[in-house]
């Protein structure tokens, strides 16, 4: 009898979330309470954390006994390859029991793969209270096709604020690809500088959430001057993925 038992709507929009998880960790141990689900994933070299909230509501069914919490434990690499099977439309059924995990796609057909629950460890993390005096909350293209533009020159993406109405993304090596992104523009739902500020990350970090731009709404675009980078992606299922950088030494 399985612990618990969810619906997800949309399988692609899931592929996507563990294809960024997967660039950063092999392994990964998801917490399904009555609260929702989560996950938290540091990468090896402590540079990048990932963490993953989906309440019940993104669900279209959300099934655990009332106080329990259950640990779904998977390889994240062969689980995207699997999900990855499913076509737009198809939705996402997921039973867990302390054995073994069962992934269904449902759409025409129904495809089911049952595999085991492994014990993942979850990674301890500091508590850490930054303060960022960068805020900027807009729809995710721009973001996306700056950081493409960045991946296309060079190794590094530098983020600056210079003044209370512009973000600049820019990326530097072979050549530098410039993005600038006005409080006035259409895409930006919020924009908030306290203070000015620059800071450097590496691209072949940031270009892990790409595969969250095709399923997020909206993010959330945090720094300070030669501070940690904190995305935020709202998904239209509900739910969020929060991606917090290091910044990168130069």
């Amino acid at each position: 009898m399985p612990k618990a038992r969810l619906s997800y709507p949309d399988a692609k929009s899931f592929y996507n979330i563990l294809d960024a998880l997967a660039k950063l960790v092999d392994e990964v141990n998801m917490v399904i309470t009555n609260e929702g689900v989560k996950a938290v994933a540091l990468d090896p070299a402590h540079v990048a954390l990932i963490t993953i909230e989906l309440p019940p509501e993104s669900f279209i069914e959300y099934s655990i006994e009332e106080g329990d919490r259950v640990e779904l434990g998977f390889n994240v690499a062969n689980t995207a390859k699997i999900i990855k099977r499913g076509k737009k439309g198809d939705k996402l059924d997921i039973e867990v029991t302390d054995e073994y995990v069962r992934w269904s796609i449902v759409g025409a057909t129904i495809k089911r793969y049952k595999v085991l629950n492994l014990e993942v460890p979850v990674p301890e993390i500091p508590e850490t209270s930054l303060e960022f005096k960068i805020r900027v909350a807009m729809i995710v293209d721009p973001f996306k096709n700056a950081l493409k533009d960045a991946e296309a020159v060079g190794d590094t993406v530098v983020l600056e604020a210079p003044d209370e109405d512009t973000l600049i993304i820019r990326g530097e090596g072979v050549a530098v690809a410039e993005a600038r992104i006005k409080r006035d523009t259409p895409a930006v739902v919020e924009f908030e500088v306290k203070e000015p500020g620059k800071s450097v990350y590496s691209i072949d970090y940031l270009k892990h959430v790409l595969s969250l731009t095709k399923v997020a709404d909206t993010i959330v675009i945090e720094f300070s001057q030669d501070m940690p980078l904190r995305l935020q992606f709202q998904l239209p299922a509900g739910g969020r993925v929060t991606y917090l950088l290091a910044p990168k030494m130069t």
